[in-house]
């Protein structure tokens, strides 16, 4: 898994790159990525969305 706050940069192939959480697009060079981060029972959870519309689509929702 790559650490979602480095930059999804030319060195992430498809094969490693993250999946947005609303699409299912593989996050490979986009500029617009997002990743919302959140603690959970003392955990770190994060999403990965490959722009703003599907993080907006999202809606500040968390997983269940």
């Amino acid at each position: 898994m790559i650490d979602p706050t480095s930059d999804i940069g030319e060195d992430v192939d498809e094969s490693t790159a993250p999946t947005c959480h609303t699409c299912g697009k593989k996050i490979v060079q986009e500029p617009d990525h997002r990743v919302v981060s959140w603690i959970e029972e003392s955990e770190a959870e994060h999403l990965h969305f490959c722009d703003d519309e599907c993080r907006e689509a999202w809606s500040g929702r968390r997983p269940r």
